[in-house]
């Protein structure tokens, strides 16, 4: 009789943690629906993802907005989404935009991370490429 109620009590269990399982799922992939954020921007991500035994992953972003692009994971490193000759990817000072390349990173556990942006030469004036940085997150929808 015991080994009935530790059996029920491990499958109780089980399930409880099966339901309570955020949409990151088994050997380091990301799949299901997320809430992008970056700043007061928000729209959301739907991930599909597979990962081979060494823990390389690749899949498919698709953004609400329209957008489909590669996501990516070495072993051990961040999610990563490169997107490159953007056409609106920067916003220049007088809010208008610009060509620019974005990268976004994410922790793969917290699914905290950054935006990188790259002006091109010449956008908004300037004949140097600019650079900035800031916080995104994705969260579980």
């Amino acid at each position: 009789m015991r080994s009935l109620h530790v059996c029920a009590t491990a499958v109780a269990f089980t399930a409880v943690a099966a339901a309570t399982a955020a949409p990151a799922t088994a050997q380091g992939r990301l799949d299901g629906a997320f809430t992008f954020v970056n700043g007061p921007t928000t729209n959301q991500w739907y991930i599909t993802s597979q990962c081979n035994p060494e823990g390389v992953c690749a899949g498919t972003v698709t953004t609400s907005t329209g957008v489909i692009a590669h996501i990516g994971r070495t072993a051990d490193g961040p999610w990563t989404v490169s997107r490159h000759d953007v056409p609106n990817g920067w916003i220049c000072p007088d809010g208008s935009t610009a060509p620019g390349d974005q990268t976004y990173t994410f922790d793969p556990v917290t699914l905290a991370g950054t935006l990188s942006a790259t002006s091109r030469p010449g956008a908004c004036g300037n004949p140097e490429p600019a650079h900035m940085e800031q916080p995104i997150s994705l969260h579980p929808a």
